[in-house]
């Protein structure tokens, strides 16, 4: 039986490089005070994340006689996307504890206004408020990040897994 390549070492030089390039777009949306929920950031987001994948899976499946099972796929897109989810959550965690908490109390007060608004009372507010309290933490944003990084690494992963599958007749 063939030994088939290390996905270790293709999840952790493509998780560094993601996660690098996550750590960069936060520190540049803080430093040049971007929207952080803009289509523009998020559509070079995604279009960097499905290159990274892809480069991921392609290098697995050109150290593998060329030959690439959807499982395959999903084993280097899911190992590289939390190698990038623990490295940029614990920035994440960084960022909003240390670096920028003042993102967290404008969140809130965002929130306590469109509420306002909305025609809501101020005991409802006052509920809702305590009720999504912790969804306004740095804690929350990091546990956000690993669970985005492996939902979207595992969608990411089936399809370029699909597009590049070719199995090898050998174990068939």
């Amino acid at each position: 039986m063939e030994n088939s390549p290390s996905v270790k070492s293709i999840a952790y030089t493509y998780g560094v490089l993601m996660a690098a390039y996550s750590i960069l777009v936060l520190v540049l949306v803080y430093v040049f005070n971007f929207d952080q929920q803009s289509w523009v950031v998020g559509g070079i987001n995604a279009l960097v994340s499905i290159v990274l994948f892809t480069l991921a899976i392609k290098s697995y499946k050109t150290k593998n006689s060329n030959y690439l099972s959807i499982k395959e796929a999903l084993k280097v897109g899911l190992a590289t996307a939390l190698i990038a989810g623990l490295i940029s959550a614990i920035y994440v965690y960084v960022h909003y504890n240390f670096v920028y908490p003042e993102f967290l109390d404008l969140m809130r007060e965002k929130a306590y206004s469109d509420m306002l608004d909305s025609g809501m009372e101020e005991k409802q507010i006052t509920q809702a408020m305590e009720m999504s309290s912790f969804t306004t933490t740095p804690w929350f944003f990091a546990t956000m990040t690993i669970v985005s990084s492996l939902f979207f690494g595992f969608l990411i992963s089936l399809i370029v897994g699909l597009i590049l599958k070719k199995e090898n007749p050998a174990h068939q």
